[in-house]
C-alpha cells in the first residue's frame, strides 16, 4: 500500500471534514431536537428520542470538525515562522484548538442527556461549552483567514471574504451565548456561516490535494 503525503490528508480533510460536520449539525438541530431552545426538559426528552441517531451525530460532529481543524493547522504551519502572518497563524491555532475542545465537550453531554434523559442540567452545561466555543472557534478562524489574506499564495479576495463571514460569526455567537431570546436566530445565522466557511474550506482542501 502507498504512501499518502500529509498535505493530501490536510486536503481530504478540508473537504470531508467540515461537510460531515455541518451536515450532522443540521440533523440535530432540525431533526433529533427541534424544540432545542425551549425548556432543558423538553431537550432532554428530544435527545433522547433520538435515540442512536443523538449519540452518532454528536460522536460524528466532533470527528467532521477534527477534520476541519487538522487542515487548518497544516496551512497555519506553512504560515508560522514563514513571513506575513506569523503572529496571526500562532494565535489562531490557540482559539481554534481551545473552541473545538469545548466542542467536544458539549458534544459529550448530548451523549450522556440521551442516555440519561433526567440529567437536564447537563443541557444547560451543553448550551454554556457549545457557545463559549463558538466565540473562540469564530474568533481562531477569523485569525487565520487573516493570516491567509496576506499571503501572496492564497486567495486574498475569498480570505478576506471569509474573514469577514468570521466577524459575523463572532458577533452572533458572542449575542446568542449572551442573550437567551436571541439565541434561536442567532444560532441558525451562525450555521449559515459555518456553511460558507465549508465551501472555503472545500476550496482549500481542493488546492492543497492539486498542489501534490
Amino acid at each position: 500500500m502507498g504512501t499518502i503525503s500529509t498535505r493530501k490528508v490536510a486536503g481530504l480533510s478540508l473537504v470531508v471534514g467540515p461537510i460531515v460536520a455541518v451536515v450532522c449539525y443540521f440533523i440535530q438541530l432540525f431533526g433529533v431536537s427541534p424544540d432545542i431552545w425551549t425548556d432543558p426538559a423538553s431537550v432532554a426528552a428530544a435527545l433522547a428520542g433520538g435515540g442512536a441517531l443523538t449519540v452518532l451525530t454528536s460522536i460524528v460532529i466532533p470527528i467532521g470538525i477534527g477534520g476541519l481543524v487538522f487542515g487548518i493547522f497544516f496551512i497555519a504551519d506553512g504560515i508560522v515562522g514563514n513571513g506575513n502572518g506569523d503572529a496571526l497563524a500562532r494565535y489562531s491555532k490557540l482559539l481554534i484548538l481551545i473552541g473545538f475542545a469545548g466542542f467536544v465537550y458539549a458534544s459529550g453531554t448530548q451523549v450522556l442527556v440521551a442516555n440519561y434523559p433526567e440529567a437536564t442540567s447537563a443541557v444547560y452545561t451543553g448550551w454554556a461549552i457549545s457557545g463559549v466555543s463558538g466565540v473562540f472557534f469564530s474568533l481562531g478562524f477569523l485569525a487565520i483567514f487573516l493570516a491567509m489574506a496576506s499571503r501572496a499564495e492564497y486567495n486574498a479576495a475569498l480570505a478576506n471574504a471569509a474573514a469577514g463571514v468570521a466577524v459575523v460569526a463572532v458577533v452572533c455567537s458572542i449575542i446568542g451565548t449572551a442573550s437567551k431570546d436571541l439565541n434561536q436566530v442567532m444560532t441558525l445565522v451562525v450555521g449559515i456561516t459555518y456553511i460558507i466557511h465549508t465551501l472555503y474550506a472545500i476550496y482549500l482542501g481542493r488546492t492543497l490535494c492539486r498542489a501534490q
